[in-house]
């Protein structure tokens, strides 16, 4: 990531904004979910009394809103057909993983009983 677009709340609203105004997943730092996970860290570490402190919150709040927005927009993008899903992120694709893995068991166990052929799962 080039030291101008160094992880800051101005950043990432336009990193969302882009991502929102195309149907595919945009390609983005690879390393973009460390650098937002390490600035959050020092954003909670930073200890500030008062209206300083509102503040902080009201950052740490709207990146984790962000953040949170952003992942979901690219793993509901990334389910579409014709999804480019060799720009996903490592996190995302472990995400995406979980998905799949849960569809084939999904499929498994009501195959297996719409065939009438109960599934153990004591057997596994």
């Amino acid at each position: 990531m080039s030291q101008q677009n160094e992880i800051n709340i101005n950043y990432l609203h336009r990193l969302a904004l882009q991502e929102l105004e195309t149907d595919i997943v945009q390609e983005i730092d690879s390393d973009l979910y460390n650098l937002i996970s390490k600035f959050l860290k020092n954003l909670k570490n930073e200890k500030h009394d008062g209206i300083e402190g509102k503040l902080n919150q009201a950052m740490i709040d709207m990146i984790i809103d962000i953040t949170s927005t952003l992942l979901k927009l690219r793993l509901e993008k990334a389910t579409l057909k014709n999804s480019n899903k060799s720009v996903l992120l490592d996190e995302e694709k472990y995400i995406l993983d979980s998905s799949a893995e849960m569809a084939e068991r999904r499929e498994t166990i009501l195959s297996g009983i719409l065939r009438g052929e109960p599934h153990s799962l004591d057997s596994r």
